[in-house]
């Protein structure tokens, strides 16, 4: 099975529809800054990482999504939050 890549833009419009990431198994919650640009942080606000900021390609696999920021590499996996019965 071949990976697929996306752009920039396209993972910015899959990162609108998300509340939650594992990003190299911690959990960050996705918010957006006053120009609208995705990023990632913990639940105190640290470990802030702007997301306009990938290096090179982004690519999709199977089960996650992996690409490069400053040189560190991120596999990040989406995860789906729904509200308690």
């Amino acid at each position: 099975m071949t990976n697929t890549t996306i752009t920039l833009e396209q993972f910015h419009e899959l990162l609108s529809d998300s509340y939650a990431v594992c990003v190299n198994d911690t959990l960050y919650f996705v918010g957006h800054d006053t120009d609208d640009n995705p990023y990632i942080a913990d639940n105190d606000g640290d470990d802030y990482v702007d997301l306009s900021t990938v290096d090179g390609d982004i690519e999709v696999h199977p089960n996650y999504v992996f690409f490069h920021i400053q040189g560190e590499p991120i596999q990040m996996v989406f995860l789906q939050i729904k509200k308690p019965v």
